[in-house]
């Protein structure tokens, strides 16, 4: 398989432009379709709502998990509204390899991670908005609300709450302590405190979900998610919903699975098939092999394949939606160019133009994590909550 040519926007580094690209692409989606079983599809139950609330942990995981969800809501003329709770600004190799074009660089600062002090869009932070503004209009979509809390803040305002520590504030994270990202546990949440917290996070989240009914779907990310923000809103989503009277319908989407299996860390296998090599941050064998990242990056793009949920645990009856196939299939795919979107998650763009070399151009997601998500189905959890539902459930 020539992985040069399976169906990127950008074309990856180490990768030649040849004719016959569309006869190419053609072929292979023909041969990945007739591998794949078919999936039910259960559009009807879950668009026959009138407005779609998406509440996301993290700038990129409302299209991870939700892009098609808010494609059909869009088509059939509903509002769509997404709220992005933290900045994303936490991801210590994403950072390095941004800030320095190195993944070797020295890791980024509290004030490189998130600086909203000066006119200038100068931090990691900045950066993520700008790439879901960037996505939501590639989808059509209104550009979504961030709450600006910092990342790791969500599993720390649930753990908090957990524990009678409400009002214990919230910390940003700060990397530049540590001799790489591998030994730098310690810098996530232990940077500078906020003036926010658990009860805040709360009083927002209930305010939002205060403005649904029994005809809005909430989108979130499920409570079994073993990323402690994904988990934790998940958790804060459960708890608010049962407590605020009347009937309350949410989908819950699973974007990390609950264990890492016989991986090194759960996105290594999920969603499937599992990568061959990872973690796969091999900076050196990318500057001196050409094409081996672009192949790693590729080797679980199957646009072709449904969505399932991971195998690894109960995490409740799930739910398919078939995408329009204007959203996966081809090199100009919406849900695979809104993934694009989020240059800094992928490795594809350093901070400023020229920083980053182009042999290492998508080293961040070497695994082919994030591309994994370009699928023609998402699959969802449903459940309500409230006096009226049937069945509620339990985490």
């Amino acid at each position: 398989m020539n992985f040069c040519k399976h169906g990127l926007n950008a074309w990856p580094a180490g990768c030649s432009r040849l004719p016959g690209r569309g006869l190419f692409f053609s072929a292979l989606v023909l041969l990945m379709a007739a591998g794949h079983a078919a999936a039910d599809c259960d559009n009807e139950s879950l668009t026959d709502f009138n407005r779609l609330l998406i509440l996301a942990p993290h700038p990129d995981d409302e299209v991870l998990g939700f892009a098609g969800l808010a494609d059909a809501f869009r088509r059939q003329g509903k509002p769509v509204e997404t709220v992005v709770v933290t900045d994303g600004d936490g991801y210590c190799d994403a950072c390095t390899l941004w800030n320095s074009g190195s993944i070797h660089g020295p890791g980024c600062d509290a004030a490189t991670l998130s600086n909203f002090d000066t006119p200038e869009a100068d931090s990691f932070a900045e950066t993520r908005r700008l790439e879901s503004t960037a996505a939501a209009a590639v989808l059509g979509l209104p550009r979504p609300e961030f709450l600006g809390y910092p990342d790791t803040g969500i599993g720390a305002a649930w753990s908090n709450w957990q524990v009678g520590a409400a009002e214990k504030p919230l910390r940003r994270s700060d990397f530049s302590m540590c001799a790489d990202c591998d030994s730098c546990a310690v810098g996530y949440g232990g940077g500078p405190e906020t003036d926010l917290d658990a009860q805040q996070l709360r009083a927002t989240l209930t305010e939002r979900l205060a403005t649904t009914d029994e005809r809005t779907l909430i989108a979130t990310t499920h409570w079994m998610d073993s990323h402690a923000d994904h988990g934790g809103l998940g958790r804060f989503v459960m708890e608010i919903a049962g407590n605020l009277g009347g009937e309350r319908n949410v989908v819950f989407s699973v974007i990390h699975a609950h264990t890492p299996a016989e991986s090194a860390f759960p996105d290594c296998w999920y969603p499937g098939p599992a990568a061959e090599d990872c973690p796969c941050f091999h900076q050196d064998r990318a500057d001196k092999e050409p094409g081996w990242l672009a192949a790693a990056r590729m080797q679980r793009f199957d646009p072709e394949a449904p969505q399932s949920l991971p195998g690894d645990a109960d995490y409740g009856e799930p739910l398919s939606l078939c995408l329009d196939p204007a959203l996966y299939e081809g090199h100009r795919a919406g849900k695979l160019q809104a993934v694009e979107s989020y240059a800094s998650q992928l490795g594809t763009a350093g901070r400023v133009p020229g920083l980053l070399p182009e042999s290492r151009k998508g080293l961040m997601d070497c695994s082919g994590y994030l591309l994994s998500f370009v699928r023609r189905t998402e699959v969802f959890v449903l459940r309500s909550f409230g006096s009226n539902a049937i069945d509620a459930g339990s985490p």
